[in-house]
């Protein structure tokens, strides 16, 4: 071990700081595992990473070009801050220590031309100077990618399970709603909200009652409580919508805005995973009753830099800054990498028996990764109220396919500044999202209808207002792993929640080590006390 405390061999080499590595990372640590992570960039979160409004502002809307003379730039302006001080500080010496009729100069008018666009002034605090600028702009976390967590979900039970996760505040997402008729409806997921809704016909209200009591008291070890004459693993969806009586609309609701499917191919295969999602959004839904999803009141950074907190704490060493700049191979298996030195920049070859890393460092390597599709995303900064939400501070709408004739649904993620430490008071943030399914050239077309339900349709845009356009590739492992002991996570989906990461994490898990991830029997060891 040298002075930086990296070593030569880890049990364990994480690359990438996405949410999903980061988990694995922190549970290896915590079961006693030797764990490298590293990251190419200077911040966590990686493909998931939230972005204060300097970096988020800068990566969308500057060139590379721009962003490289950012630093002459930034000096400049600090420049004139230091001498616009420095005048006030001689009046107030030359007035008795007031600065009573002291006419401060406008020092967005003194500065430089930037070399990039400038942020709208009212996203920071009124007439803060460029060496305030960091500070506000620290106030906004802004989501790459979006998405919140269900409340009793996978997720949530890894940060219950370990106690240096407790501290994460998290808050109630104020509704979970779906489109039908160009207006969004509160998801029912009881008996009694079943009765009320008007997503559904009065004959439908009925099958609906039905289906939920079943969901509500079903318990796979209780026949008792199973639908006769069926079977979750030999029947499909498909036959147990129509042994409710649910129709095709009722069906679809269920499926994608309980269930959470982004298209309808889940209709034909074995019942007992829509089944088990169902429940999952109905018991995420009773924890608190406005919607089955919870969100970090600070942003969802937290989230990745606590669970690498987490490795820390138990012994795992992490290096940002650090390129992955070679996967080396013996005899057909991993069995190390290059990266340059944390501290050095010297080129160092680190052992390890297993490798964990997310595809964005196997682009063009069609052995190890492929394509399945294309994710469009807008993240939207806006401050007025979307119609048909008064009084509520976040929220997830889904806009079902048949809606819109498409395949795939459109999805709306919004969080706002009234309870939420994300953005300057006054702003929402929001994403429109969705797969990719045309082949021009401008697939943001695919988000109108998403655009038209949060207000911004037909290319609006209101004062102070701005929409960022994503579009992302979707990659997936070509191999398990097993074979050469490397290890690939999935891309995010177009989804707004984080139940398919938790998936690839407990699949990860299970190919690697054997066994089933469950939460309640993580082997915690003694967290590593540091050397004084």
């Amino acid at each position: 071990m040298d002075d930086s405390g990296l070593k030569d061999q880890y049990d364990v080499i994480v690359v990438g700081t996405g949410l999903t590595e980061c988990i694995l990372s922190g549970i290896f640590s915590v079961e006693g595992k030797a764990v490298l992570h590293i990251d190419r960039n200077w911040y966590y979160g990686g493909e998931s990473a939230s972005l204060d409004l300097d970096h988020f502002w800068k990566t969308n809307k500057w060139t590379p070009e721009q962003r490289a003379k950012d630093a002459e730039y930034q000096a400049a302006c600090q420049k004139i801050d230091s001498e616009e001080e420095a005048k006030a500080r001689v009046y107030k010496k030359d007035h008795g220590g007031s600065l009573e009729g002291y006419q401060a100069a406008d020092r967005w008018s003194l500065y430089p031309p930037s070399p990039g666009p400038r942020l709208p002034a009212a996203w920071v605090k009124p007439g803060a100077t460029m060496n305030e600028l960091p500070r506000e702009c620290n106030k906004w976390h802004i989501p790459l990618v979006p998405k919140f967590l269900m409340a009793d979900g996978e997720l949530t039970k890894f940060i219950r399970s370990i106690p240096a996760l407790h501290d994460i505040e998290f808050l109630q997402v104020g509704g979970s709603y779906v489109v039908r008729s160009d207006a969004p409806h509160k998801v029912p997921s009881t008996r009694m909200e079943a009765l009320s809704s008007p997503l559904v016909s009065k004959m439908q209200k009925l099958y609906l009652q039905n289906f939920l009591q079943f969901i509500a008291a079903y318990k796979d070890e209780d026949p008792n409580t199973h639908r006769k004459g069926l079977s979750l693993d030999s029947n499909t969806m498909r036959d147990f919508y129509k042994s409710f009586g649910l129709d095709a609309w009722t069906s679809e609701f269920i499926g994608h805005a309980m269930a959470l499917y982004v298209d309808d191919s889940y209709l034909d295969k074995p019942a007992r995973e829509p089944i088990q999602r169902i429940i999952l959004y109905v018991r995420s839904m009773a924890r608190f009753g406005k919607s089955p999803y919870i969100f970090p009141r600070y942003g969802l950074n937290e989230l990745p830099e606590r669970f690498s907190r987490v490795s820390a704490v138990y012994g795992g060493l992490h290096a940002l800054n650090t390129p992955l700049q070679e996967v080396v191979y013996q005899g057909g298996k991993m069995t190390g990498v290059k990266i340059l030195h944390p501290e050095t920049k010297a080129e160092v070859t680190i052992n390890t028996k297993t490798l964990i890393a997310d595809p964005t460092y196997f682009l063009g390597d069609s052995t190890k990764i492929r394509q399945v599709g294309k994710v469009v995303r807008a993240i939207c900064i806006i401050n007025h109220q979307i119609e048909g939400l008064a009084g509520v501070d976040s929220a997830q709408i889904i806009i079902p396919a048949s809606q819109m004739s498409r395949k795939n649904d459109v999805y709306i993620f919004m969080v706002s500044s009234t309870n939420f430490k994300v953005a300057q008071e006054g702003y929402s943030i929001v994403s429109v999202s969705t797969i990719v399914e045309g082949n021009d050239d401008q697939p943001e077309r695919e988000l109108e209808p998403g655009f038209v339900r949060i207000g911004l349709g037909s290319g609006y845009l209101g004062r102070n207002e701005e929409k960022f356009i994503q579009v992302v590739d979707l990659y997936e492992p070509v191999a398990d792993g097993r074979s050469d002991n490397v290890y690939i996570t999935r891309s995010y989906d177009a989804t707004t929640h984080f139940e398919t990461c938790t998936d690839d994490v407990k699949d990860i898990f299970k190919r690697i080590t054997g066994n089933e991830l469950v939460v309640e029997n993580l082997k915690v060891q003694q967290p590593v006390e540091e050397d004084e």
